[in-house]
């Protein structure tokens, strides 16, 4: 069963084309379905509206809503109301294309999608009668929203998931991009996109303001600290202030116990690996501890085993490094200024890479 969510506001004009067109193309395509009209208490009787036509078209139903207003906490309501086997989630201003819907349902009742999402920018897809400047807007906030999640259209309002998906999740009902919200924080395996032609609302006018805007970058920045979103960018993060633990470590050290005894005839050398080996070591644990609860939020798995492969991976790229800046220098002959700074940044990010791809997908693997 489908359980259609549609959040609204001022929709009563748009009821009358909505659930009819949606009604029979679901019928159409003997796909059971109730559709669940979440409406915050719109003065324009909207509530009225939906109660009329559920005369004729009994699967429809309005939840009309007192508290906790906005589109996210609609949904999420929706959410817990819903008693259906798949979510879909659409505009009531029938900007998204209503034929798609069987599509979404589709995607994950037959072909095994977690998430299916109506997508403006894959191969197929496109946005009818926006002017300039929204489209600027609408592709700005999708790039910075991209590092959070592989999909091409995380802004998009039509989408279609399985409960399992959000449950247990901790998602958070501020702003307008609730898919965005679902994607960092759900569970899921495999996402589909298909793509729609994204249309201007025929009736009403458009909820997309200021506030809208200031509301969803303060969402994008709880969004980048949120365990386990972006990890890329985290993992460098947590690898830049390793370093600064490192050398002030190895600083301290030389400082408050070496200072004399490096100083003497045969003992520098000893010493400073010495040094080197206990600032590596906490600078290993400082990593592991902040990648484990914050990068890749891996804390499920026992620690012990996590940091052990998370230091056999630490070790391995240190010696990796090692070998190929020797290599660079005193085989290959890059020395002096600037091929001498270009090999060490070459092979600083080859070895980043391996350690990245060695944590993820070894170390701290759910």
């Amino acid at each position: 069963m489908l359980s259609v969510i549609v959040p609204t506001y001022n929709e009563r004009d748009n009821m009358g084309l909505l659930i009819p067109r949606l009604s029979r193309v679901l019928e159409s395509e003997s796909i059971p379905y109730e559709i669940l009209v979440m409406d915050d208490d719109s003065p324009d009787g909207t509530c009225d509206e939906v109660q009329r036509l559920s005369a004729e078209y009994p699967g429809a139903r309005c939840i009309k809503r007192m508290q906790d207003r906005g589109l996210s906490p609609a949904v999420m309501e929706g959410f817990r109301e819903a008693v259906g086997d798949i979510y879909l989630v659409m505009d009531a201003d029938l900007s998204h294309p209503i034929e798609v819907v069987p599509e979404l349902y589709r995607a994950i009742a037959h072909d095994g999608a977690d998430v299916a999402v109506g997508s403006r920018h894959i191969k197929g897809g496109g946005i009818e009668d926006w002017p300039l400047k929204r489209k600027v807007i609408s592709w700005g906030a999708s790039m910075l929203a991209r590092p959070l999640t592989s999909c091409s259209d995380p802004m998009s309002g039509f989408f279609a998931i399985r409960p399992s998906v959000i449950k247990g999740a901790p998602l958070r009902a501020k702003g307008y991009k609730i898919l965005l919200e679902v994607l960092v924080k759900g569970r899921y395996d495999k996402v589909v996109e298909v793509p729609i032609t994204f249309k201007d609302r025929e009736l009403g006018e458009s909820k997309l303001g200021s506030d809208v805007i200031v509301n969803y970058v303060q969402h994008l920045m709880w969004l980048y600290l949120h365990p386990g979103s972006a990890p890329l960018i985290k993992f460098l993060a947590v690898g830049g202030s390793g370093i600064i633990v490192d050398l002030g470590i190895l600083t301290a050290l030389i400082l408050l116990i070496g200072d004399d005894i490096i100083s003497l005839p045969g003992y520098d050398l000893k010493y400073v690996f010495i040094f080197q080996a206990i600032s590596f070591a906490y600078a290993t644990t400082w990593n592991f501890v902040w990648n484990r609860h914050w990068t890749f939020d891996a804390r499920s798995a026992k620690p012990s085993g996590q940091y052990v492969k998370f230091l056999t991976v630490a070790t391995i790229a240190l010696i990796i490094r090692t070998a190929l800046f020797y290599v660079a220098v005193n085989v290959l002959g890059f020395q002096g200024i600037p091929e001498y700074h270009i090999s060490l940044l070459a092979v600083i990010i080859f070895v980043t890479v391996l350690n990245y791809l060695g944590s993820r997908l070894w170390a701290f693997k759910k």
